[in-house]
């Protein structure tokens, strides 16, 4: 490209026509300005703009002397009179008297807002969940299981739908933001925390990225943020226990056009045998059951912390479970307690547990209270809580945790067996009326404790 330098003149609106009307393909024209040194107005085949040139402030460490001029273009003539160019050139100039360099900040501010329009929340949220797998527990050893990932997940959606942050760049989220959050989730303590951690958490992955030089979560002071709700400690006697097993057979509850059915009866009285999750309950499958040997073996991919777990089977639950299992054909694989509409793993926990007040009288407790007073009954009639312990999956407990978890790795299932078998005992007296002390345990050869 042919390139022309005229001047220094004083430039005018009419200097600036007149350049226009001049310029032609391949051609670059430079015109100096008097009044503002370092200024010009730079002519191309379709453009104009106004350009100052500059020294920055210091030596170069390295070399010893001056940097080389730098070029910023500070406007056009469609957006900047000669005058307004002036102003902004004498600008860029005392900014670079200052010790700064325009041009590098100029290009800091450009990289940074196109990282932003990357870098928005939404859009690192997408790449969390890719990376989510692979990153470590922060306790303990080995990757989180699907189960934690999908509810850290869900709390880190959660979160930023309260905040109305999805479409802002990360960097942009500060303390007010996750104060915002807290408020909103003032009235829910437990929520609150689980979604300011998952939070936390996601921002730290975002600060190991680079995305953010701190997660801004540590600037909430620990006075403001919300603490670990009370241990829930109630549990429910046998007799309780009885009422709600009989209440599941009379229980109806609005789940649609099904009703309370069978499957729903049979879940319940499974988690009320057998202490697990109920989201362990619910999803189940076949593939799952031993029914030969009477025993539950999940998969590590079903359990809360990851590790699989035998269960042995109450023979209360084992009669249950074989005639579902008859009755259903004797299926190989498949959900135990499929949704009757859906097929999927059944979700209407809410729907069931009024159900369950209302039929059986009793308020106050939680699907959790099963797992308690399997515990509570079993440590009262002299099973060691290691035992029962290992019975709940449990790993950071305090028979279980620690150096005594490194070392200790024995199961004691003969032991669980027993503990099993005397759980049987007591269950089953209960919910026939009868006293303890008439109990029978019914053997079946081979099946079930």
């Amino acid at each position: 490209m042919e390139k022309a330098s005229e001047g220094p003149v004083r430039i005018t609106k009419a200097t600036v026509d007149a350049a226009w009307r001049r310029r032609r393909p391949d051609f670059r024209l430079t015109i100096r300005d008097t009044e503002c040194r370092g200024l010009a107005l730079v002519v191309n085949p379709t453009s104009m703009s106004w350009v100052v040139s500059y020294k920055p402030r210091g030596l170069d460490p390295r070399t010893g002397k001056r940097p080389a001029t730098r070029e910023l273009v500070v406007g056009a003539p469609a957006t900047h009179s000669p005058e307004q160019a002036r102003q902004a050139a004498a600008k860029v100039k005392g900014e670079a008297k200052g010790g700064t360099d325009p041009a590098t900040v100029r290009r800091e501010k450009i990289a940074k807002a196109a990282l932003d329009r990357a870098a928005t929340v939404d859009r690192l949220v997408e790449d969390y969940t890719t990376a989510l797998p692979s990153r470590p527990k922060l306790r303990g050893t080995g990757l989180l299981s699907p189960a934690v990932q999908k509810a850290e997940l869900q709390q880190v959606k959660q979160s930023v739908e309260t905040m109305k942050a999805g479409n802002l760049p990360v960097s942009a989220i500060g303390a007010r933001e996750i104060r915002s959050l807290l408020i909103a989730e003032a009235k829910r303590p437990a929520t609150a925390r689980h979604r300011f951690g998952a939070l936390s958490r996601f921002l730290d992955w975002c600060q190991d990225e680079g995305m953010i030089a701190l997660n801004p979560c540590l600037a909430i002071s620990k006075g403001r943020r919300p603490r670990a709700p009370k241990p829930r400690s109630h549990h429910l006697p046998l007799t309780d226990l009885a009422r709600l097993w009989h209440a599941a057979g009379t229980a109806e509850a609005d789940l649609g056009e099904t009703g309370f059915l069978a499957v729903h009866r049979d879940l319940i009285r499974c988690l009320i045998a057998l202490p697990c999750r109920r989201g362990e309950a619910a999803k189940v499958d076949w593939s799952h059951l031993d029914l030969e040997a009477g025993a539950w073996i999940m998969p590590g991919k079903l359990t809360k912390n990851g590790d699989p777990h035998r269960l042995p089977l109450p023979y209360i639950a084992h009669v249950l479970l074989l005639t579902r299992w008859e009755t259903g054909g004797r299926p190989k694989t498949g959900l135990v307690f499929p949704s009757p509409k859906a097929g999927a793993a059944i979700s209407t926990w809410s729907d069931m547990k009024a159900a369950m007040d209302k039929a059986s009288g009793l308020t106050g407790w939680r699907w959790h209270d099963f797992r308690r007073s399997f515990v509570t009954v079993l440590a009262e009639h002299g099973v060691a809580e290691a035992v029962a312990d290992a019975m709940l999956n449990h790993r950071q407990a305090a028979t279980r945790g620690g150096v005594l978890g490194v070392y200790q790795q024995a199961r004691r299932l003969p032991e669980q067996e027993a503990a099993m078998r005397r759980w049987n005992e007591l269950l089953m007296a209960a919910v026939e009326g009868r006293p303890d002390r008439e109990a029978v345990v019914v053997p079946l050869s081979g099946r079930g404790l």
